[in-house]
């Protein structure tokens, strides 16, 4: 279910924003102030929280960081009059969701209702997101685990295979068979490019004395 907080000290006010979703498949919850709503937001109950009245700058501020740290995926719709562009930089910065104006009419109730809408789309997908990195991390966590044993393991048994300056080393004549046959194909590798290369030469140089002698 998705939960929708309204928070506004003014009780008329806060049913007036609240009747905006009366026809809503949203789980209206309304508080005149957000922490009386806290455990909701700690339990994932309430994913977008609409707060509308007149706060104080500083503890608009501090509300937003604390909140998030309830639920970082919490959506944070802020209703108010203008503010100073100083605070309102700082209100997105902490990660607010949207900043909705008060105006009278139709409109400002619409712009809030498509604002929750997409708010919640918003919280869906990042939910969404999240799950999958998870399971991902989950899946490739045996992969780590088993990459860095074999690690380990070639750390300890690498001393044991350490080469000895001691000894010379002679090889074979089945390595040395290798090696040749190895430079065999890299030599037949290189002999069509050769071939072209000289006749690209050829070719440019007899273009080269036709031109001239017809100069003559």
């Amino acid at each position: 279910m998705n939960g929708l907080l309204i928070a506004n000290k003014n009780q008329e006010s806060r049913d007036q924003l609240a009747s905006l979703f009366d026809q809503s498949e949203y789980q209206v919850v309304k508080a005149d102030a957000v922490a009386n709503a806290l455990e909701g937001i700690i339990n994932k109950d309430i994913q977008v929280v609409v707060i509308d009245g007149h706060y104080d700058e500083q503890n608009i501020v501090k509300l937003i960081p604390l909140l998030k740290k309830c639920n970082r995926n919490i959506s944070i719709i802020l209703v108010s009059d203008e503010m100073p562009i100083d605070l309102e930089r700082r209100i997105r910065k902490e990660g607010i969701f949207y900043h909705a104006l008060k105006t009278a009419g139709e409109d400002n109730g619409e712009e809030i209702r498509q604002a929750v809408s997409y708010a919640f789309k918003k919280y869906a997908e990042n939910t969404t997101i999240q799950a999958a990195t998870r399971r991902k991390e989950k899946a490739m966590f045996p992969i780590k685990s088993m990459l860095s044993t074999i690690a380990i393991t070639l750390m300890l048994v690498t001393p044991a295979f350490a080469v000895d300056t001691a000894q010379t080393y002679s090889s074979g004549i089945l390595v040395m068979l290798l090696v040749g046959f190895c430079g065999l194909l890299i030599v037949a590798q290189l002999v069509p490019a050769v071939l072209v290369l000289f006749g690209l030469t050829k070719a440019a140089v007899q273009g080269a004395s036709e031109k001239n002698k017809h100069q003559v």
